[in-house]
């Protein structure tokens, strides 16, 4: 009898800790995650709200996503410690967002942090704040108890639990928090692209590339500044900062040498210690990069990164319906990144079982840094190029690795298929193209799927798909990529299907998120989009651009003023900050320099396009009219009519204007 009330016990409490909270019915993988957590977390929204204000308690709000593998530590620590979920649940109403889900309210309060620290911030991110929502307290990850030199969880929910009564101490937290309003001064006479590439320089790593000294990101939009700067003017300054970078992360371990693909920042700045995810949105923005530097350079490594890019994230990240999920997780079943690793001696006995002589395996070990000793830790190693010669069998050997890996269970996959990050990523395609013509083929596909699928018949967008179904209507970010998506595939193909859906989606974008002279986010929760490339590029950036580029091929003066009056306003961010603020100061050349459009016949235009692509003017545009000659225009009139030859020189003038 004493043995079954044991069994009875035990088995209550456990279907105790499986009680899940009210995240119930979320469809998000990252909220799925939190269900059971003894923390009786709440989705954002007016429920969650409603009861703060009404038991007068104040907010805790953490946000996070699914890959995030410090945001499985936290939960790990704190969210599934039943102290820890005592304390929360006393003194706070829990909300959690995903960030992916809700990118909105996360770009608001990563601001927030970056204000408040001077330094971006990062997931998990968490929020303590009044029941009305005004922060008091921000951090990133905190530790369950206090540790590494900071407060922990079970400490800080007690004190500002039990302070958020003392009105006056809680006032003046918030009030630290408040922005700080900066002095503007008259800066119109600055040459933006000395100015961006002495700022750069100065922030560049010339030891290691990249930018920064400390934890390093790849800086998309930066190295597309940099090119951009370079076919202005020809600054090898500026090319050579963006071809080393690529170069360095190429050969380093945020670029996954044995699989493809490139995981999202490293926590060193020589790019060797990788934090493991791999997110769609980092490495569609890397591809055009490489296409570029293979363009610029000729380098057959810079055709062979694209490639197995493209081919990594077609064999594990696509889905059914030809398009992409969002991300994979740092984790692996037996630990963090264990999928990627490898241990010297069971490489070195498979590869002598296969075939190879002990020289030349450890040749081919020694050439991406696989030790006996390890890289990663004392036991560990991870693959990165030691040497620019490779040695013999290296496709051979690379196989087997590969193999060695395919044996484990490849990291957890967040399968939402986000409107924005699948724009990027078509676009990306269509960028490879120029390698192989599949390319073209694949992405054209994959857009008209996207399209159909997660497009209303409205025109307007849903912001992701997940588990067959289209759900949340789209954000600016939605709409700014893939209309950046179809001007490009416009440009690839001339069919005018997805130049006029172009137009029609900034139509709706304009009338749904410009507001007062100002882009915002979208959403209930009303944030305005700032010009910061923070995790990937500004979707306000890139509006400012489609807009640019259509007031151009629909000669349209009404998209003109809306893109330069935004220009004008963001001028001092432009100056101060153009490693963070790079596609806006992009946009700011692109309207100081004028867009020129090619036009001609279809024809013409598909039997000139690598010549045109070639040109050394980086704010082009081709445009199909009804003649058998060349034309090149400006957003106001066409200064050139004839020949290409004629076309190419006169435009190659207008670079040097």
């Amino acid at each position: 009898m004493k043995k079954i009330f044991i069994i009875f016990i035990i088995s209550q409490i456990f279907l105790q800790a499986q009680k899940p909270n009210h995240l119930l019915g979320q469809s998000s993988p990252y909220l799925k995650q939190h269900l059971y957590n003894p923390v009786d977390w709440y989705p954002w929204g007016k429920k969650a709200f409603a009861i703060a204000k009404k038991e007068h308690k104040p907010i805790f709000l953490s946000i996070g996503y699914s890959t995030c593998h410090w945001c499985h530590v936290m939960e790990k620590e704190s969210f599934t410690n039943a102290k820890i979920a005592k304390l929360l649940n006393k003194y706070f109403v829990c909300i959690a967002v995903d960030m992916e889900e809700l990118p909105n309210v996360n770009k608001y309060y990563q601001k927030l942090y970056q204000r408040v620290y001077g330094k971006r911030g990062g997931w998990p991110l968490n929020i303590f704040m009044s029941e009305n929502k005004k922060p008091f307290f921000i951090s990133t990850y905190i530790p369950a108890v206090n540790a590494y030199g900071s407060k922990g969880m079970e400490y800080i929910v007690s004190y500002l639990g039990k302070a958020y009564k003392d009105k006056k101490l809680i006032n003046k937290k918030i009030k630290t928090l408040k922005n700080d309003i900066k002095k503007k001064k008259d800066i119109s006479n600055i040459n933006i692209i000395q100015n961006s590439i002495k700022k750069l320089s100065l922030v560049f790593d010339n030891k290691y590339k990249g930018f920064g000294k400390k934890a390093k990101y790849p800086k998309a939009s930066t190295i597309r500044l940099l090119f951009t700067i370079y076919k202005l003017n020809g600054s090898k300054k500026a090319l050579k900062m963006a071809l080393s970078t690529l170069k360095a992360m190429s050969n380093g371990s945020i670029y996954d040498q044995i699989g493809g693909g490139f995981f999202r920042y490293t926590t060193d700045r020589a790019w060797l210690y990788p934090h493991f995810e791999k997110m769609l949105y980092s490495n569609a923005e890397l591809i055009p990069l490489y296409v570029k530097a293979y363009n610029i350079t000729k380098k057959i490594k810079y055709k062979n990164i694209v490639i197995n890019t493209l081919k990594e994230f077609d064999k594990h990240f696509q889905s059914k319906e030809s398009l992409y999920f969002s991300a994979s997780s740092a984790d692996s079943s037996n630990g963090e990144g264990m999928y990627y690793l490898y241990k010297y001696k069971n490489v070195l006995k498979i590869l002598l079982k296969n075939g190879f002589n002990a020289k030349n395996a450890k040749n081919l070990l020694k050439y991406i840094d696989i030790q006996a000793d390890g890289n990663y830790d004392s036991v560990f190693a991870l693959a990165k190029i030691t040497k620019s010669q490779k040695p013999k069998n290296y496709k051979l050997f690379k196989k087997i690795l590969l193999q060695i890996r395919e044996k484990r269970e490849f990291p957890f996959i967040d399968k939402k298929i986000l409107t924005s990050w699948n724009s990027l990523i078509i676009k990306a395609k269509l960028s490879a193209s120029s390698l192989d013509k599949k390319y073209k083929k694949e992405a054209l596909v994959s857009l008209n799927k996207l399209i159909y699928l997660l497009q209303k018949k409205n025109g307007s967008l849903f912001h992701q798909r997940i588990f067959a179904h289209s759900k949340q209507n789209g954000i600016l970010e939605d709409y700014a990529f893939l209309i950046n998506t179809l001007l490009f595939a416009y440009e690839k193909t001339f069919d005018k299907k997805y130049l006029k859906n172009a137009n029609l989606l900034t139509k709706i974008a304009i009338r749904k998120f410009y507001i007062n002279n100002t882009w915002y986010l979208g959403g209930k929760f009303k944030v305005k989009s700032g010009t910061d490339d923070s995790d990937y590029t500004s979707p306000a950036s890139i509006m400012i651009q489609n807009i640019l580029r259509l007031s151009v091929l629909q000669s349209s003066l009404k998209y003109q003023n809306i893109a330069t009056k935004a220009i004008k306003k963001y001028f001092y961010t432009i100056l101060n900050n153009p490693l963070i603020n790079s596609q806006i100061t992009i946009d700011y050349l692109m309207e100081k320099k004028g867009i020129i459009a090619i036009k001609s016949s279809k024809r013409n235009l598909l039997k000139y396009a690598k010549k045109i692509d070639a040109m050394h003017y980086p704010f082009l545009l081709k445009e199909v009219v009804k003649s058998n000659h060349f034309l090149s225009c400006d957003a106001k009139s066409c200064f050139g009519y004839g020949n290409f030859k004629k076309i190419k020189r006169l435009t190659e003038q207008y670079n040097n204007k």
